[in-house]
């Protein structure tokens, strides 16, 4: 393995630890798994920033990202990418279910992603979308170690950013009120944003 691409492999596996730590961990191990909308803004977020490190185009709106990365997920999900997608945005900006039946329960788990009642809406349980997400994830973590060309795209939208001694002693900060509180700070590895002419095409 070159150290280009053990650098590029280490930035990635960074993003990919704060994906489970941040976003899957929450779900498995808190309350927060009994929500079906913040399991779902969770998942759709993590989407959304996994559908960045997929997509060809580096311009790709957040839109394109997460119905590219649902269809990586495949099965139900690439055909009803276009109703879960319109679940997301629901979700996102009114933190409203509309067209769709949420669940959380063992119980349904065979209608995940089934259409249902008169008006055709499709069934989300959360736990299943949880589990599918987690195996796509493991498999998109294969598929970039395996690809080179993959894994140069996907580095290619990540930089470092030096944060972890920023609470112990900062410069500049004589209250000392930064080390009176422990906030979480933001992760080591971020995107990087291209500046776009015009609006972004979701």
């Amino acid at each position: 393995m070159s150290k280009q691409t053990s650098e590029d492999q280490e930035k990635i596996d960074e993003y990919l630890r704060v994906i489970q730590e941040r976003i899957l961990a929450p779900i498995q191990s808190t309350e927060v798994r009994r929500y079906s909308t913040a399991t779902l803004l969770l998942l759709f977020a993590a989407i959304d920033g996994l559908g960045l490190l997929l997509h060809l185009s580096k311009e790709a709106g957040s839109n394109q990202r997460i119905l590219g990365f649902l269809g990586y997920m495949g099965g139900g999900y690439q055909v009803h990418k276009q109703e879960l997608l319109g679940l997301r945005n629901s979700l996102v900006h009114n933190a409203i279910n509309v067209a769709s039946f949420l669940s959380q329960t063992e119980t349904g788990r065979d209608q995940h992603l089934k259409k249902m009642g008169a008006d055709d809406f499709i069934h989300v349980n959360t736990t299943v979308m949880y589990e599918d997400f987690v195996s796509a994830l493991g498999r998109f973590q294969t598929d970039i170690q395996n690809d080179n060309a993959m894994m140069k795209r996907a580095a290619d939208r990540l930089e470092w950013k030096e944060t972890a001694d920023r609470l112990e002693g900062v410069e500049g900060d004589p209250s000392g009120h930064l080390n009176a509180a422990t906030p979480t700070p933001p992760p080591p590895v971020q995107f990087i944003y291209a500046k776009r002419k015009g609006k972004a095409i979701d």
